[in-house]
């Protein structure tokens, strides 16, 4: 009995550190780090972008063995217009540098439609996460502008983002967003704890009216 109590206390132990390793690499202390799912998108219509399963690929496994995808097009064609929207719950004011984790099957397949929804509601620009030449494996790749990361001025609150699709076949795992210039990912991470806002169902007016 004494053994198995040893041993318990052993594995909790073990599980508290590797809790504390994680929270440490995400915070460091001056540092925030956010991490969410591309297949916990709002406004997903499954127009185009849609949940595909998927254990694993030549990079390693892939986060919840779920992607968000745009399917296969014939070549020379390319996918109707279709967009996803992610409310991030910012905790702390910042300049922070947005990373996709993403999947090109080839060169015709290389890149997303991305922008930031200001406050004032416009948008601002559309501009292009991609366009690298990684293919056949899962890899982070940072929205950069022009060679240089590009920098979110976000303050403390909700901020919207938009997610369009503009090639064929491609698929997004996590995204990750960091005051941390330096950092440079690797592998899949654990989802941040509500750091979506969840995506409220319209009531149906003749359901409400009963």
């Amino acid at each position: 009995m004494r053994s198995i109590i040893t041993r318990a206390v052993i594995t909790m132990a073990l599980a508290a550190l590797a809790v504390f390793f994680a929270t440490a690499l995400f915070a460091g202390g001056k540092y925030v780090t956010l991490v969410f799912e591309a297949e916990y998108a709002q406004n997903l219509s499954g127009k185009e972008w849609h949940v595909k399963k998927r254990a694993e690929d030549t990079s390693g496994k892939v986060s919840g063995k779920k992607v968000l995808a745009v399917p296969r097009c014939a070549p020379g064609e390319h996918p109707k217009k279709d967009e996803v929207i992610y409310k991030v719950n910012i905790p702390q004011q910042g300049t922070y540098y947005l990373w996709a984790r993403v999947f090109w099957a080839n060169g015709c397949g290389n890149s997303i439609l991305f922008r930031k929804i200001e406050d004032d509601e416009k948008e601002k620009g559309e501009t292009i996460i991609g366009g690298d030449a990684t293919y056949g494996s899962m890899h982070w790749i940072c929205w950069k502008n022009g060679a240089d990361p590009l920098p979110l001025n976000l303050k403390k609150g909700v901020a919207t983002f938009i997610m369009g699709s503009k090639e064929s076949a491609t698929e997004v795992d996590q995204f990750l967003l960091t005051t941390d210039k330096e950092l440079y990912p690797a592998n899949i991470y654990p989802p941040t704890p509500n750091v979506l806002v969840k995506e409220t169902k319209k009531t149906d007016d003749k359901k409400a009216t009963k």
